[in-house]
C-alpha cells in the first residue's frame, strides 16, 4: 500500500440500493462483464459509453506527469465525488475487486482495474562505489547510461543485446516471456544463436531462477560466475537475478556476488524497465517487497505461435510444510476477469489455437477478490471466447477442486 501511487476505476451509477446489490450478485457469477453492465444500466452519462470508466485516482498525493506537472483527482469530483474515492481507497486497492459505495450522486458499483506502484520506493537502491561508478562511466552499456535520452552530439546509441536463461515451472517461463517483452520494448534485442556461436556475449543476461529445485542456490551461483568474470575483466555487462530464489535471498545476494546488478522477486517481472533505469544511474538494486501485480503495458516475447500462456493468479495462501511457493510467490492475487478474457482475446486475434491459464493454485481463482469469484466461472468465460480451440489449466490445488470446476471441464 505505502507505494502505491494511484488505482485505475470504472465504476456504475445506480438510483437505488437494492438494483446496485443485484448487480453486484451478477458480477460475481461472470453472467455479465462489468463494461457491458455499465454501458447498459449506468445513470451516469459522462462514463456510460465508456463501460463505466473513471480513469486514474490518485492517493494522497497528486500524480506527476512526465511533463512534470502535478495531476490531481478534482475534476473527478462530478461523476466520482471526493467521499466516495476515499471510502472505495479505505475498502480497497486490489484489482479485480468491486465494492459498493454511496454518494450525493446515488449507489456506485466501483470497480479497482488496475494500480499503479512506484517501484523505486518499493526497492532498495545501493549506490555502487566512486571507484566502479567511474568505471561504468567510461563504458558504453546499460551501466554507461545507454537506456538514457540524454547523450552527447554525435553519439551513438549502443546495439544493446540480452539474454534471459529461464529454469523452474511455467510461471517462470511466463514470467521470461513479459521480461522479454519489456526488454524490447526498451530498445533491447535478444542475441542471435549465431552470434552467439561466433563468440559475442549479451550486454545484458537475466537469470530468472527456481528454488524448488535441489540445490538451486548453488545452482544459481554457478550460473553467475561466467558472467561475473566477464564484469572482474571490464567489460561492461549488466547481470540481473530474477524469480523465485532471487525473492528468496535478497540482499544476502549480493553480498555473496557483488556483481550482480539487479535482484528482483517474480512480483516484479513486468517493471524490469523501471528497475534497470536506476541501475543505469548507477545502483545495484534490490526489488524484493511485497507488492500488488499492475497489468502488463507492453506484450510479452511468446515463445510459441500457437500456444500461450495467461497468467490469472499469482502467489498462494497454502504454505504446505514441503513448499516453499508463499515465502518466494507471495500472497494469492487474482487478476480481474475482464483482463484475462482481453488478453486471450488478442492472443486468439493473433492466431493463437490453444490458452494455458496459469497459477499456482489456479483452482482457488477469485477467493482474495471483493466481492469474491469462481474458478468455474472463469473457465465457463475464457472457454466462450470465438475461436479459442484449447483451454488448459495449472497446477490445481485438491481443496479447492469442486463439481463446478469438473462441469466446466466436461
Amino acid at each position: 500500500r505505502e507505494s502505491l501511487t494511484a488505482v485505475r476505476m470504472k465504476h456504475i451509477l445506480f438510483a437505488s440500493e437494492d438494483l446496485a446489490e443485484q448487480s453486484l450478485v451478477s458480477l460475481r457469477s461472470a453472467a455479465v462483464s462489468f463494461d457491458d453492465l455499465a454501458t447498459q444500466i449506468s445513470n451516469c452519462a459522462e462514463t456510460r459509453d465508456e463501460g463505466g470508466e473513471i480513469g486514474w485516482v490518485n492517493i494522497d498525493q497528486p500524480i506527476i506527469a512526465s511533463s512534470g506537472e502535478s495531476v490531481s483527482s478534482e475534476h473527478l469530483d462530478g461523476v466520482l465525488p471526493e467521499e466516495a474515492r476515499k471510502e472505495v481507497l479505505s475498502m480497497s486497492t486490489k484489482p479485480g475487486d468491486v465494492v459498493m459505495v454511496s454518494s450525493s450522486r446515488g449507489y456506485h458499483l466501483v470497480q479497482i482495474v488496475d494500480v499503479m506502484v512506484n517501484v523505486r520506493k518499493a526497492a532498495k537502491l545501493r549506490p555502487l562505489s566512486d571507484k566502479k561508478k567511474a568505471k561504468a562511466k567510461k563504458l558504453p552499456g546499460i551501466l554507461g547510461g545507454a537506456l538514457s535520452d540524454e547523450f552527447s552530439a554525435g553519439e551513438e546509441k549502443k546495439d544493446l543485446t540480452y539474454k534471459v536463461e529461464t529454469m523452474g515451472c511455467q510461471m517462470n517461463m511466463a514470467d521470461s516471456e513479459r521480461m522479454e517483452g519489456q526488454l524490447q520494448s526498451l530498445g533491447i534485442r535478444p542475441l542471435g544463436e549465431e552470434e552467439e556461436k561466433g563468440g559475442a556475449h549479451p550486454d545484458l543476461i537475466v537469470l530468472n531462477t527456481c528454488s524448488i529445485r535441489d540445490r538451486a542456490e548453488q545452482k544459481v551461483y554457478s550460473y553467475i560466475g561466467p558472467h561475473a568474470k566477464r564484469k572482474r575483466a571490464g567489460e561492461d555487462v549488466t547481470i540481473v537475478v530474477a524469480g523465485c530464489v532471487a525473492q528468496q535471498e535478497g540482499e544476502a545476494l549480493l553480498r555473496r556476488a557483488p556483481e550482480v546488478d539487479l535482484v528482483m522477486g517474480p512480483q516484479y517481472a513486468n517493471r524490469i524497465g523501471d528497475l534497470l533505469e536506476d541501475v543505469s544511474n548507477g545502483n545495484q538494486v534490490v526489488a524484493t517487497e511485497a507488492s500488488h501485480i499492475m497489468e502488463d503495458s507492453t506484450k510479452p516475447r511468446r515463445q510459441s505461435s500457437v500456444a500461450a500462456w495467461v497468467n490469472v493468479i499469482y502467489g498462494c495462501n497454502e504454505r504446505c510444510t514441503y513448499c516453499i511457493v508463499p515465502t518466494t510467490r507471495g500472497v494469492e492475487q487474482s487478476r480481474p476477469v475482464e483482463s484475462i478474457v482481453q488478453e486471450v482475446k488478442e492472443l486468439v486475434a493473433q492466431g493463437y489455437k490453444e490458452v494455458t491459464l496459469l497459477g499456482q493454485n489456479i483452482d482457488a481463482y477469485g477467493r482474495d477478490m471483493i466481492p469474491k469469484r469462481k474458478f468455474s466461472d472463469l473457465l465457463r468465460t475464457v472457454g466462450e471466447v470465438p475461436g479459442l480451440k484449447r483451454l488448459r489449466f495449472v497446477t490445481s490445488h485438491p481443496r479447492y477442486m469442486s463439481l463446478g470446476v469438473i462441469d466446466a471441464v466436461a
